[in-house]
């Protein structure tokens, strides 16, 4: 008897470990589901490819002293730090075109992907690790 006793006990720890495992495994992946993160983060190499694409706009939303100070070519300049300027100035852009964001390190284009994306941005891309990663051609202004 106390042999058949520890046999459940052992079983039944078994199966509640087993069982929060499972929830735990089903959270994460739900949560991964409901990823609310506008556009996609994207590698330099994807980030460059898509630059040659038709109908994409190349945005940087640094500061101007940072956008002088070196910047990729044909970037437009619009800091989203000064987020009511970004959003007058973005609600002027058209929808159906793709936006390459960057700024210095990923952190406030991610931001601006976010904001643009409530203002009903669909196909936006952030390049991963910002400017200071960048290994491309560099403009001076």
């Amino acid at each position: 008897m106390t042999n058949t006793v520890s046999h459940i006990k052992s079983y039944s720890s078994i199966l509640i470990i087993s069982g929060l495992l499972l929830v735990a495994l089903f959270g994460t992946a739900g949560l991964q589901a409901q990823d609310t993160t506008a556009g996609k983060t994207v590698t330099q190499k994807k980030f460059q490819r898509l630059m040659t694409k038709k109908n994409t706009v190349l945005l940087d939303v640094r500061t101007t002293e940072e956008y002088k100070s070196g910047h990729i070519p044909g970037s437009l300049q619009i800091d989203v730090l000064n987020a009511a300027d970004f959003k007058k100035q973005v609600a002027s852009f058209d929808k159906n075109k793709k936006y390459l964001l960057y700024c210095r390190s990923g952190k406030r284009s991610s931001s601006a992907k976010v904001l643009m994306e409530e203002m009903g941005f669909t196909k936006l891309y952030d390049l991963d690790g910002g400017f200071s990663k960048w290994t491309g051609k560099k403009e001076l202004k």
